[in-house]
């Protein structure tokens, strides 16, 4: 693909990622997102293979970002477990609670059912991605002699799912979002359980 070509398949992405969320998937034509940003179906159809292939390839590019928010922002050289976990897990929860966010996950609940292959993409590039991420974080500490209540891979399993899977699931049911006093105690209380306390320092 030439370098104009990528341009425009990213802008495509862009534009469409706006629209669906505001609007969801059947609220959204081809020739809306066309009008939005340019060029021709013709280009839809080389780049994604049609409607719904855009719509998987958004849902992919939007959880990629979620991930390479933190991974950009987060400097772990210097943190041990239980500090990098805290890290971690409060960079995750800022972009979970973000309103753009929260309407992605909503548009995946409603869809998924659809396109059998959306849940797939979305679980593998998002809760899956997010737990590998934290299991190689954990694995690198405990090549240094830190203690974890299990291996890495069953341990990134339940931290993931005792303070991001919790508080996702709280937020999209009842539309309230636990304040941040609430958040700290959640993710203390998940540090404690993945990190003996003989080896946990302070979160920050």
């Amino acid at each position: 693909m030439t370098r104009r070509g990528e341009e425009k398949r990213a802008l495509i992405l862009s534009t469409a990622a706006d629209m669906f969320l505001e609007h969801g998937y059947d609220g959204v034509s081809l020739d809306d997102i066309i009008k939005a940003c340019g060029g021709s179906k013709t280009n839809v159809y080389s780049y994604f293979g049609g409607k719904d292939g855009l719509f998987v390839a958004v849902v992919e590019r939007l959880c990629d970002r979620f991930l390479e928010k933190t991974e950009k922002s987060l400097d772990l050289s210097r943190c041990d477990a239980a500090q990098g976990l805290g890290r971690i897990a409060h960079s995750f929860l800022q972009s979970l609670l973000d309103e753009r966010h929260l309407a992605f996950l909503r548009l995946i609940l409603a869809e998924s059912r659809r396109f059998p292959t959306l849940g797939n993409a979305w679980y593998t590039r998002g809760p899956g991605a997010t737990c590998a991420y934290i299991a190689a974080f954990l694995a690198a500490h405990q090549a240094k002699g830190t203690r974890l209540s299990a291996n890495p891979e069953v341990a990134a399993r339940l931290f993931h799912g005792m303070v991001l899977a919790s508080v996702m699931h709280r937020t999209l049911a009842t539309g309230i979002r636990p304040d941040n006093a609430e958040l700290d105690a959640l993710v203390r209380d998940a540090i404690a359980v993945i990190v003996p306390a003989v080896d946990a320092g302070t979160p920050s």
